[in-house]
């Protein structure tokens, strides 16, 4: 009787230990999911749209940008969504980005894209290249940015 007690004890052990483990996978990939589609809809609103309260609701007040393109903090993305409004004429912005894959691991969320880029071989044309963006998320908001863009001859500041 007693060995039955003791194997009945650890299956209950095992099972308790297998339900919590599951249950917090699934957690972790709800936020994850969330933190993909916050990004998303951060990108439709900010990037796409040029939207000053996309920046407000979705970007964070100390915000760190890591392209050397575009000023620090949640001001920077408010001065980028104004060039991106009324470009000057010297500015050549990046071709529109087109989803491919986006993808989350914990607090980070990596996205890639198809983008035109120029064709150095054929001035004046562009190819379909891959181009990403990482951001870094804490408290619902974007409080950190990586991606591929080098310095621009005319950087996209005011």
């Amino acid at each position: 009787m007693k060995i039955s007690l003791v194997l009945g004890a650890l299956v209950l052990v095992g099972v308790t230990a297998a339900i919590s483990w599951w249950l917090g996978i699934n957690h972790e990939r709800r936020r994850e999911q969330a933190n993909i589609e916050m990004v998303l809809a951060m990108w439709d609103g900010v990037i796409n749209r040029a939207d000053p309260d996309a920046v407000m609701k979705y970007i964070d007040e100390d915000y760190i940008q890591h392209n050397p393109n575009v000023r620090q903090g949640r001001e920077g993305v408010l001065e980028l969504i104004s060039l991106i409004r009324n470009p000057p004429p010297a500015m050549v912005p990046p071709g529109k980005k087109t989803l491919k894959k986006a993808i989350a691991q914990g607090d980070y969320v990596v996205v890639i894209w198809t983008q035109p880029q120029p064709d150095p071989h054929n001035p004046g044309e562009t190819y379909s290249g891959e181009a990403f963006d990482m951001f870094r998320i804490a408290n619902g908001k974007v409080v950190e940015h990586w991606d591929d863009t080098r310095k621009a001859l005319t950087p996209w500041r005011r």
